[in-house]
């Protein structure tokens, strides 16, 4: 009789330190979910400063657009004075005129070359941002690719150690599984959360490591 007392002690011993050792992994859970939350919070803000940034940049090339074609008009209104001048003093200097409207149409042909050569660099530096946007976007979902896929092992790795130590609890308590027997769904569902709660701690510790 002092033997079956004793055993049903240590029994109840075990069940309630099982009962502690799952609420504290609940609550680890639960901090887990909160963190992540946090986390993704923290990453939406940085996407929408990035495209606060862009919006922003895409502005200022608008704003020194429109103020490169104001210097032109400014500049042809220079050149169409300049040519009505020219106009004016025909009669007297038809040998000076035709030598500065020639050197008004080379400068005119040049300043149009320098307009559509920023142009092109404009249209160039646009075409490089937008690749290394899409490079580091690429990089970034093999980033989280590789990530999966090695929580994925790691997760098939605990399942399998989980399941050795299942095949060994078993084997250490046949003789007492007639007496849990009416437990054991209860501390399989909770050993699977427990399963959860270990597949979480691991994702934290590959995605958000502490540093």
């Amino acid at each position: 009789m002092a033997e079956e007392v004793v055993g049903k002690d240590q029994f109840n011993e075990f069940v309630k330190r099982m009962e502690q050792g799952f609420y504290h992994a609940d609550q680890r859970h639960n901090d887990l979910l909160s963190l992540i939350d946090q986390r993704f919070a923290q990453a939406d803000q940085r996407h929408n400063d990035l495209l606060s940034l862009i919006d922003q940049r895409f502005a200022q090339a608008d704003q020194r657009h429109n103020d490169l074609l104001s210097l032109i008009d400014q500049r042809f209104a220079q050149a169409d004075q300049r040519h009505n001048d020219l106009l004016r003093v025909l009669e007297q200097r038809f040998t000076q005129v035709d030598q500065r409207h020639n050197d008004l149409l080379t400068l005119i042909d040049q300043r149009f070359t320098q307009v559509e050569q920023r142009h092109n660099d404009l249209l160039a530096l646009i075409d490089q941002r937008f690749t290394q946007v899409d490079q580091r976007h690429n990089d970034l979902l093999t980033t989280i690719d590789q990530r999966f896929a090695q929580a994925d092992q790691r997760h098939n790795d605990l399942l399998r150690v989980l399941e050795q130590r299942f095949t060994q609890i078993d084997q250490s308590f046949n003789d007492l599984r007639q007496d849990m027997r009416n437990l054991n769904s209860a501390v399989q569902r909770q050993m699977w959360a427990l399963i959860a709660v270990v597949v979480g701690v691991v994702i934290k510790m590959m995605f958000f490591p502490t540093p």
